[in-house]
């Protein structure tokens, strides 16, 4: 395996599911769902993963949090604290949002299988494409908060086998033995302050769509949130 010195961490906010279905006289019936999917990658290198990570548990330790970090339940002051992080690094933060009530596409395709939810498949990787291309990286590893859906018979590989293949075709690259994921893993955010950063991003940016809290996404500099068309 080639070395790795780059990181994508991405996280989700919302749920992949339907906003809605339809009733056997062609209404519209909710779902429950949010209307809203966010994905964000943070691109990190070694150094600055490791810097970052340093940082927040100054952050947490000053604030007396031992927890895991939580959006919907740290304290506000703590929250703009750790979004200036991205600011104090640099770090470049790409997000894609989607408002499923307008979203044109389809959720689900019944005859593949081997896609549980071909909206979140598609959208995570328009994300993790588009943030390779921007950083210009080779051999990086793609690390995504787990989550079941994406297991297959007790495995991630039809899932991971598709983003690498999807990814190397999103980009158009000329040069096939272009290597740009090493590997992929997938892991308990729990364990990653990088994973729980992801997180703070997709509520600022949730609760800017939402307009329960226009201010927080204020706090990332403009340079580092790009989002993904």
């Amino acid at each position: 395996m080639a070395k790795v010195d780059h990181f994508i961490f991405v996280d989700e906010s919302g749920d992949p599911g339907e906003p809605f279905v339809f009733d056997a006289d062609g209404n519209k019936v909710p779902t429950g769902t949010t209307p809203f999917y966010i994905l964000s990658a943070l691109c990190l290198s070694e150094k600055t993963l490791f810097l970052m990570e340093h940082r927040m548990m100054e952050l947490k330790a000053e604030a007396g949090y031992k927890k895991e970090i939580k959006s919907n339940e740290i304290s506000l002051t703590l929250y703009k604290k750790l979004l200036n992080v991205l600011n104090e690094f640099d770090i470049k933060t790409y997000y894609r949002l989607i408002d499923k009530n307008t979203y044109p596409g389809v959720f689900r395709v019944d005859s593949k299988p081997e896609l549980h939810n071909v909206f979140d498949e598609y959208n995570l990787v328009k994300t993790v494409a588009y943030a390779i291309q921007h950083c210009d990286l080779d051999s990086v590893e793609v690390v995504i908060d787990r989550t079941d859906r994406r297991l297959l018979d007790g495995k991630f590989d039809s899932f991971d086998n598709y983003l690498v293949k999807k990814v190397k075709k999103q980009l158009h690259d000329k040069d096939k033995d272009r290597n740009r994921i090493s590997h992929i893993t997938h892991v308990n955010s729990i364990y990653v302050n990088a994973m729980q950063i992801s997180d703070l991003i997709g509520g600022a940016i949730r609760d800017d769509f939402t307009k329960k809290n226009e201010e927080l996404l204020k706090e990332i500099a403009p340079a580092n949130l790009i989002r993904v068309s």
